[in-house]
């Protein structure tokens, strides 16, 4: 068995908090991620009842909120390697049924949407414009899959200089093995990973200040 006390010798996993400002991001909670057949797998549809959950107690704060979906381009090969590696991903076009969001989670008129072609939802985006306009400073991460999009996205989030909170409940990916370590990995060197109700009441307390 690894020794993973290493990660605290070497000083690896401070705790982020929360920042002045949040807003809530909702990666590819798509119909075909519902779907073993398709996309989906493990966790991804308690992931997206929970974040139905979620979304019923930021929506009445009025925190921004941001929807991601992952749309092909018609083109064939317009997605590049990562075509190549998942063909799949190609079905995904504007015209499939599977590219409609879950409807637990769809956006209500007033939320962003982000239509993305690759992992992260900053790539090829105006996401980071339309946090930096918000003012925002802290990203509540919700979506699928924990090892793909998810990770991409909390990467890139660190990098435009936010603070990443997942919400453990709220993240989902098709086999166990690779949602479990890739939240640990993520939790150890980018982002905070905090249960669903220790989000809820933070923001509770928050609201009430």
């Amino acid at each position: 068995m690894s020794d993973l006390s290493i990660y605290d010798r070497q000083g690896i996993g401070k705790p982020l908090g929360f920042g002045r400002k949040c807003a809530l991001l909702v990666i590819d909670f798509q119909i075909g991620f519902t779907r073993e057949d398709a996309f989906g797998g493990f966790n991804i549809n308690s992931a997206i009842t929970a974040t139905g959950k979620l979304l019923g107690h930021v929506r009445p704060l009025g925190m921004p909120i941001a929807h991601a979906c992952f749309i092909a381009p018609e083109a064939p090969g317009g997605i590049g390697p990562f075509g190549e590696k998942i063909p799949s991903l190609l079905t995904l076009t504007a015209d499939s049924p599977d590219v409609a969001f879950a409807p637990e989670v769809a956006p209500l008129p007033n939320e962003f949407i982000v239509r993305k072609q690759h992992a992260s939802a900053f790539f090829g985006t105006a996401l980071s414009s339309w946090l930096r306009a918000n003012t925002v400073d802290t990203l509540l991460v919700t979506g699928c899959t924990t090892s793909g999009c998810v990770r991409a996205s909390v990467i890139d989030a660190s990098a435009h200089g936010l603070r990443p909170i997942i919400v453990e409940e709220c993240v989902g990916d098709r086999a166990e093995e690779p949602h479990r370590a890739n939240l640990f990995d993520m939790g150890k060197k980018y982002a905070d990973v905090m249960p669903l109700d220790a989000v809820i009441a933070h923001l509770a307390l928050a609201d009430a200040a």
